[in-house]
């Protein structure tokens, strides 16, 4: 870990390489985790609960987010706190068939309390995540019930965390992709350490993607 005590902009970890539907079983072996990749834009918030700065994965400020969202909230002190994510911004039809927008998806913590995590591997940011948003998957609210199989809530306005499975992988596949908010998995290496993100491309070498399969059309 290196201290961070102002804001400077992270490239977000990202993976480059892709598998097909018919390899996941060859991942599903103990080393690896995976969560859902969800349909939206990838989004990087640091924040210090007072200052806020949203951008995208190209190093652009992202200035058209949902003032609804609490972003400030996921700090937890006065010192700086930097997540990536999903921004929820394409209207994409959810698990209950309504449209899911404006909402914020944390799939990883990059910067907790002023410290740079470098060298923290995937399962000490996951508990640190988990401790701090307990996987909640239903609440009662006043336009009712709301409920997921793959997303957790969290108890900030318009803040969700994606959830992490240890197993099932190929069940785990066919399940999210018949939901359109789900672009399908990501697959990542569980004793993997966070490296700098100073450029584009970085974190690539321990995580890949398992998108939905592309229809063909002949015409």
């Amino acid at each position: 870990m290196i201290p961070y005590l102002d804001f400077n902009y992270i490239y977000p970890p990202r993976p480059e390489f892709k598998i097909p539907p018919k390899d996941l079983h060859t991942f599903d072996n103990g080393e690896y985790v995976v969560q859902p990749k969800y349909n939206g834009t990838c989004c990087i918030v640091f924040t210090n609960g007072t200052d806020l700065y949203v951008y995208n994965r190209h190093k652009q400020p992202m200035s058209w987010y949902n003032a609804d969202i609490d972003f400030r909230g996921l700090a937890k002190s006065d010192q700086w706190y930097v997540y990536t994510g999903e921004y929820l911004n394409k209207g994409k039809l959810g698990e209950n068939g309504i449209k899911e927008k404006d909402k914020f998806v944390i799939w990883d913590i990059l910067v907790w309390a002023d410290q740079y995590l470098v060298g923290d591997d995937l399962l000490t940011r996951v508990k640190l995540l988990e401790e701090t948003f307990p996987c909640e998957r239903g609440r009662v609210t006043n336009n009712g019930l709301e409920y997921y199989e793959h997303l957790c809530l969290t108890n900030l306005n318009n803040i969700y965390k994606a959830p992490t499975y240890m197993n099932g992988f190929a069940k785990l596949y066919q399940d999210i992709v018949k939901v359109d908010m789900y672009e399908g998995l990501v697959i990542k290496k569980i004793d993997s350490k966070l490296t700098f993100g100073f450029q584009e491309l970085n974190n690539h070498d321990w995580q890949v993607k398992c998108r939905k399969e592309t229809k063909v059309y002949k015409f």
